[in-house]
């Protein structure tokens, strides 16, 4: 029986149920209103989850594709502790894959009381519309040059855009039930979020988002109506505004990457933003193939850099600078080799190979799988984003938390009758 039930917080009786819709409302909510704030709802859904997690029955009733993800969170963690032990690395290291093990431990809690399409979606909504405004203000108010600049650009920005186009799904779902209000709530908070990616000036997060964007319009298709041309067209000519308008730097953000590209071509300067990418993708892919298996480690991969740096291979502003190489995919094959790359492949292939399993479901989970990948590996593309707190735990808690939900029928039909 349902004690109360406000539009976002589902809650009943039962703590730990309340508690997994409280932990999936702050986590979209606060990712970025505050410091560290994609960890909270994590922490509050991990605490909840230490009361169910050592009962082996938990662990033996999850649905068939949950455990799946189990054992690619489990595979994950496994390959990245090995490296650090082969590498001779110290335990501190093994702070961010540790995050995807306490990911893993919530998997039993939430196949039992997954959270609630309307927890969820609205948290990414608040958090959307948060992060907009935070990026306006950085950016008119205070004057910073790229929005989110007191923390960091491309990791606020990939997440303010990831958070955007969940609600685009939730735009089209909520619509296609009739519930209009909400859907153009969700509109709003689309075009919050994808604001605060552009105000961060992060281009990495615009690379395949017209693909994205494709695949959202695609799955929606038979529920796709005059009003969605208007739609489209406001938000194209919003789009021309944001790039038009000086003051938003999205239009020097576009030359300055064309003038890296001319500059590194030609020659004749290498170490600017795109050019030092570039670099640092030759120095990972040549790293890798000395040591294709296992890859170097994290400390290993220094000896592999003095060696460049010492054959004229790589400038000593590149040797200073090398820590990841703004790529997750060549990051991975150079410190972890071949087997590093097929942990986090499968990882972010999972989910779109669920979307393409339950595209014909009534129900928003396999388009925001989709999202989820995609997006991912467009932030991969250009940036290291798991290789940070804030990436791995967003990543990891969205995967956990839409998958569990994807498998309970009776959840299903509860979001379709919200």
């Amino acid at each position: 029986m349902t004690l109360a039930s406000p539009i976002i917080l589902p809650l009943r009786i039962n703590i730990l149920h309340n508690l997994v819709q409280v932990s999936a409302f702050l986590f979209g909510a606060l990712t970025l209103a505050i410091p560290s704030g994609y960890s909270y709802g994590p922490a509050i859904l991990l605490l909840a989850s230490l009361t169910v997690c050592w009962r082996p029955s938990y662990w033996m009733n999850m649905p068939r594709e949950v455990k799946i993800l189990a054992l690619i969170f489990f595979a994950y963690v496994f390959v990245q502790g090995l490296s650090i032990w082969l590498d001779g690395g110290k335990l501190r290291e093994f702070d961010r894959p540790s995050r995807v093990l306490m990911a893993a431990m919530t998997l039993p809690l939430l196949s039992r009381y997954p959270a609630r399409l309307v927890s969820l979606i609205f948290g990414f909504a608040v958090g959307a519309c948060i992060a907009g405004a935070i990026a306006i203000y950085d950016k008119f108010y205070l004057g910073m040059e790229r929005a989110f600049g007191d923390i960091m650009p491309i990791q606020a920005g990939n997440i303010s855009m990831t958070l955007g186009l969940l609600c685009l799904c939730g735009y089209f779902w909520y619509k296609s039930k009739g519930n209009v209000k909400t859907a153009m709530f969700m509109l709003f908070a689309c075009a919050m979020g994808m604001l605060g990616s552009f105000l961060s000036g992060t281009r990495g997060g615009w690379v395949l988002l017209p693909l994205i964007i494709l695949t959202i319009i695609s799955h929606f298709r038979g529920n796709l109506c005059r009003i969605d041309k208007i739609v489209a067209a406001v938000f194209g000519l919003g789009l021309l505004a944001v790039v038009a308008i000086p003051q938003t730097g999205v239009a020097e953000r576009i030359q300055v990457a064309r003038s890296d590209i001319v500059q590194f071509v030609d020659g004749g300067n290498k170490n600017t933003s795109i050019g030092i990418r570039f670099q640092l993708w030759y120095s990972a892919l040549d790293a890798f193939q000395k040591k294709p298996l296992f890859g170097w480690g994290n400390n290993g991969l220094q000896q592999a850099h003095a060696a460049q740096l010492a054959a004229g291979e790589i400038s000593d502003f590149l040797y200073d600078f090398n820590f990841h190489a703004h790529n997750q995919f060549f990051d991975e094959m150079a410190k972890r080799g071949v087997i590093g790359l097929l942990a986090l492949l499968s990882m972010y292939l999972y989910p779109l190979y669920l979307f393409y399993k339950h595209r014909g479901d009534d129900s928003l989970f396999p388009i925001m799988l989709a999202v989820t990948s995609l997006t991912l590996v467009d932030y991969s593309l250009s940036q290291a984003f798991i290789s940070h707190n804030s990436g791995i735990t967003f990543v990891s808690f969205l995967l956990l938390v839409k998958i569990t939900m994807l498998n309970n029928s009776a959840e299903i039909r509860k979001n379709n009758a919200e």
